[in-house]
Protein backbone atom coordinates (compact mmCIF):
# COMPACT_ATOMS: atom_id res chain seq x y z
CA UNK A 1 0.00 0.00 0.00
CA UNK A 2 1.64 3.33 -0.75
CA UNK A 3 0.10 6.10 1.61
CA UNK A 4 -1.33 9.47 -0.12
CA UNK A 5 -1.03 13.28 1.66
CA UNK A 6 -4.30 13.85 3.24
CA UNK A 7 -6.09 10.35 3.65
CA UNK A 8 -7.04 8.68 6.54
CA UNK A 9 -5.93 4.89 7.42
CA UNK A 10 -6.92 2.13 9.27
CA UNK A 11 -4.23 0.74 12.33
CA UNK A 12 -3.21 -3.08 12.20
CA UNK A 13 -5.38 -2.30 15.92
CA UNK A 14 -8.06 -0.94 14.71
CA UNK A 15 -7.60 2.91 15.03
CA UNK A 16 -8.36 5.47 12.70
CA UNK A 17 -4.65 7.60 11.91
CA UNK A 18 -4.51 10.77 9.80
CA UNK A 19 -4.96 12.54 7.63
CA UNK A 20 -1.41 11.81 7.02
CA UNK A 21 0.89 13.89 5.76
CA UNK A 22 5.05 14.04 4.92
CA UNK A 23 6.81 14.68 7.91
CA UNK A 24 10.19 14.90 5.43
CA UNK A 25 12.25 11.94 7.76
CA UNK A 26 14.19 9.44 5.55
CA UNK A 27 13.24 6.16 6.96
CA UNK A 28 9.34 7.47 8.35
CA UNK A 29 8.48 9.97 5.82
CA UNK A 30 4.57 10.21 6.71
CA UNK A 31 3.09 11.32 9.66
CA UNK A 32 0.06 11.68 11.37
CA UNK A 33 -2.17 11.43 14.75
CA UNK A 34 -4.24 7.81 15.81
CA UNK A 35 -7.45 8.56 17.78
CA UNK A 36 -6.47 7.80 21.22
CA UNK A 37 -2.95 9.13 21.21
CA UNK A 38 -1.70 12.12 21.82
CA UNK A 39 1.71 12.48 19.96
CA UNK A 40 2.12 12.21 16.19
CA UNK A 41 3.19 8.90 14.80
CA UNK A 42 5.23 8.23 11.69
CA UNK A 43 5.48 5.19 8.91
CA UNK A 44 7.30 4.61 6.38
CA UNK A 45 6.33 4.80 2.92
CA UNK A 46 4.25 1.88 2.88
CA UNK A 47 2.73 2.67 5.88
CA UNK A 48 4.63 0.41 8.61
CA UNK A 49 5.56 1.95 11.79
CA UNK A 50 9.12 -0.11 12.28
CA UNK A 51 11.52 0.67 9.35
CA UNK A 52 12.23 -2.92 9.48
CA UNK A 53 8.77 -4.06 8.32
CA UNK A 54 8.53 -6.14 11.75
CA UNK A 55 4.38 -6.38 12.18
CA UNK A 56 3.19 -3.89 14.84
CA UNK A 57 -0.06 -2.86 16.21
CA UNK A 58 0.34 0.87 14.55
CA UNK A 59 1.06 -0.05 11.50
CA UNK A 60 -1.53 1.33 8.48
CA UNK A 61 -2.87 -1.46 6.90
CA UNK A 62 -5.93 -0.61 4.56
CA UNK A 63 -7.50 3.25 3.17
CA UNK A 64 -10.18 4.66 5.53
CA UNK A 65 -13.53 4.67 2.53
CA UNK A 66 -15.59 7.42 2.94
CA UNK A 67 -19.12 7.25 1.24
CA UNK A 68 -19.88 9.99 -1.29
CA UNK A 69 -23.41 11.44 1.09
CA UNK A 70 -21.86 10.84 4.20
CA UNK A 71 -21.01 13.76 6.35
CA UNK A 72 -17.05 13.70 7.45
CA UNK A 73 -18.37 13.78 11.54
CA UNK A 74 -20.84 10.67 10.72
CA UNK A 75 -19.63 7.95 13.17
CA UNK A 76 -19.27 4.46 11.03
CA UNK A 77 -20.60 1.49 12.63
CA UNK A 78 -17.30 0.10 13.60
CA UNK A 79 -16.16 3.78 14.95
CA UNK A 80 -19.65 2.81 17.05
CA UNK A 81 -18.51 -0.56 18.06
CA UNK A 82 -14.96 0.65 18.70
CA UNK A 83 -16.43 3.21 21.60
CA UNK A 84 -18.74 0.77 22.93
CA UNK A 85 -16.15 -1.99 23.46
CA UNK A 86 -14.06 0.94 25.64
CA UNK A 87 -16.87 1.73 27.74
CA UNK A 88 -17.49 -1.58 28.89
CA UNK A 89 -14.15 -1.78 29.47
CA UNK A 90 -14.11 0.96 31.50
CA UNK A 91 -17.24 0.62 33.40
Amino acid sequence: MKLQVGLSYRTRNGHTAGPVTVAGGRSHPWEGRVEGIDACQYWTDDGHFFASGKPHSLDLVQRVQRSAGKAIDQMTLDDYRRGVARLRGTL
